[in-house]
C-alpha cells in the first residue's frame, strides 16, 4: 500500500514539475494548448447541455434557454478553435469583468458590513486587489494571458516539489 502511495506521489510530482517547466519555457505553446483544451471543453459542455438538458444549477428539465445556452457554448467552442487569438482576448475581457465585479462587490460588502465583522479588512483588501487585477487585465489582455500561464507553470512546479516531499515523507512514515 505504501509503495503505491510513494510511487504515485513521486510520479505526480515529477510530472507536475515537468509540466511547470514546459509551461514556463514554452509559454506561447502552453497558451494555445490551453486555448484548444478550453475550446474542446466548451464543445463538450454544450453537447451535454443539448443532450442531457441539465444545467449547472441542477435543474433536470430541458427548457428553451438550456438549448440556446448549449448552442451558444458549442458556437463559442468552435469559434475558439477557429480564432484562438481573438477568443483569448475575449476570454481575458471576461476574466477582467469577473475580477472587477468581484472586487467591487467585496469592497462594497467590506465598507457596508457590520463593524463587528473581523474580516472586513481582508475583504476590503481582496476587493481592492480584484479591482486592480481587473484593470490590469483590461489594459493589456494578451500580456495578462501570458502572465497567467507563467504563474500556472510556477504553481505546477511548486506543487510537484510538494508532491515529491509528500512521497518521501509517506515512505519514511511507513518505515
Amino acid at each position: 500500500m505504501c509503495a503505491s502511495t510513494f510511487g504515485s506521489l513521486l510520479a505526480k510530482g515529477i510530472l507536475m514539475i515537468i509540466l511547470g517547466i514546459l509551461m514556463m519555457v514554452f509559454t506561447l505553446a502552453s497558451l494555445f494548448a490551453s486555448e484548444i483544451l478550453l475550446a474542446i471543453l466548451l464543445i463538450f459542455v454544450g453537447i451535454t447541455l443539448l443532450t442531457a438538458g441539465t444545467t449547472f444549477f441542477g435543474e433536470a428539465k430541458r427548457t428553451w434557454w438550456v438549448v440556446v445556452l448549449g448552442v451558444l457554448v458549442i458556437l463559442f467552442g468552435i469559434l475558439t478553435l477557429i480564432f484562438p487569438g481573438i477568443m483569448l482576448v475575449y476570454a481575458m475581457y471576461v476574466l477582467a469583468a469577473a475580477a472587477l465585479i468581484g472586487g467591487v462587490t467585496d469592497l462594497a460588502v467590506a465598507l457596508m458590513g457590520k463593524s463587528a465583522q473581523f474580516n472586513r479588512g481582508l475583504l476590503a483588501v481582496s476587493g481592492i486587489l480584484g479591482i486592480i487585477l481587473g484593470v490590469l487585465f483590461l489594459i493589456n489582455p494578451v500580456i495578462s494571458a501570458f502572465t497567467i500561464i507563467e504563474i500556472a507553470g510556477i504553481f505546477f512546479f511548486a506543487f510537484g516539489i510538494v508532491a515529491i516531499i509528500e512521497a518521501f515523507m509517506a515512505k519514511s512514515a511507513s518505515a
